[in-house]
């Protein structure tokens, strides 16, 4: 396929028309792998999706939330699991796919019952698709079509702008890092929350059931969060890939992760042992500054150099297939 045909293709209509086959078809397959196997074209085209920007701050944005946090949704998705599932309509599915909300408990109904909730955004793609090509089109139909995307804008926003604000919830996406006093409560529970939620939910619960019969309970939760960290730092490795315009990853970013797991293990030796031989309890100050202290020096040496050595800043959009990619980080 040549970069023109690539091009041609609306990269929000496609989202948009990928999710849409998710709700509207997926959701009647029975649950598990079938549905995994169901959705494999989707998941294919949101690993393209941040190819469509030449910004690489954008293709960073655009490959965490969609080609990794919304595929983790969609995965749990087709085990009848995570935050979609509460999804009562497309316009609530494709919000909780994209952005870092959910369904409050208890919702407004103001929303349920309206037919024009799934009338937006299978409009808005063709408008902005025509706008694209307008110069195939008359000057009245660009009028109208002006004229239509602005009326359409005001009115979903008045209109739904209140109610959105009282049917989801925003995640919270960090909890005062810099207060942390250990890895673990940096990683678990302070940092990108988003992220970790799901990777608890896709990675380490899953890992824990299936090893604890195995190995005991002890070593199950060791093993299940070193697999989650190298699950996380291969997906970021993907993120500086795309940051980085394809460049062969050094695979630095993902012994980050592979190092903040081990050291997270240890501190939990450590703690469990000065437990039982009953030391003094470290200085909250002190663990708070040594936290800091080894997840900046730690950042730098193996996030922050890998970028600025690459020295990547924009790049033109890459028309070949992910599976070319795929060999690229291999090879």
């Amino acid at each position: 396929m040549g970069e023109e045909s690539i091009n041609s293709i609306n990269p929000v209509a496609l989202v948009l028309a990928s999710l849409a086959y998710s709700y509207f078809l997926a959701t009647y397959l029975p649950k598990g792998l079938l549905r995994v196997l169901s959705l494999f074209p989707v998941f294919y085209i949101f690993c393209v999706f941040p190819w469509y920007s030449s910004s690489s701050l954008l293709r960073g944005i655009l490959s965490f939330f969609i080609t990794w946090i919304t595929s983790f949704k969609l995965l749990l998705f087709c085990f009848d699991q995570g935050p979609l599932i509460a999804c009562e309509n497309y316009m609530d599915f494709v919000l909780v796919s994209i952005f870092p909300i959910k369904i409050r408990e208890n919702p407004s109904r103001a929303l349920k019952s309206l037919p024009e909730l799934a009338i937006g955004p299978l409009i808005l793609p063709i408008i902005f698709y025509l706008y694209m090509y307008k110069d195939k089109y008359n000057q009245e139909l660009i009028f109208l079509l002006y004229a239509l995307g602005i009326i359409l804008g005001f009115y979903f926003f008045f209109t739904f702008g209140a109610n959105l604000a009282t049917r989801y919830e925003l995640l919270q996406l960090f909890k005062k890092p810099y207060l942390a006093t250990s890895l673990q409560d940096f990683w678990g529970r302070r940092w990108n929350r988003l992220s970790s939620n799901i990777l608890r939910h896709t990675i380490y619960n899953p890992t824990q059931d299936c090893l604890k019969g195995i190995v005991g309970h002890g070593p199950a939760k060791v093993l299940a969060l070193i697999t989650t960290l190298v699950v996380s730092g291969i997906m970021h490795e993907l993120m500086f890939y795309y940051i980085t315009c394809g460049m062969k990853p050094t695979w630095e970013v993902t012994k980050f992760f592979v190092l903040q797991g081990v050291c997270i293990v240890l501190e939990a030796g450590l703690r469990y042992l000065a437990g039982v031989k009953g030391w003094k309890q470290f200085n909250p100050v002190a663990a708070n500054v040594f936290t800091l202290g080894f997840v900046l020096i730690t950042s730098y040496w193996l996030l922050v150099l890998p970028v600025w050595r690459s020295g990547q800043n924009g790049c033109r959009l890459r028309p070949k297939g992910f599976d070319v990619w795929s060999l690229e980080m291999l090879y």
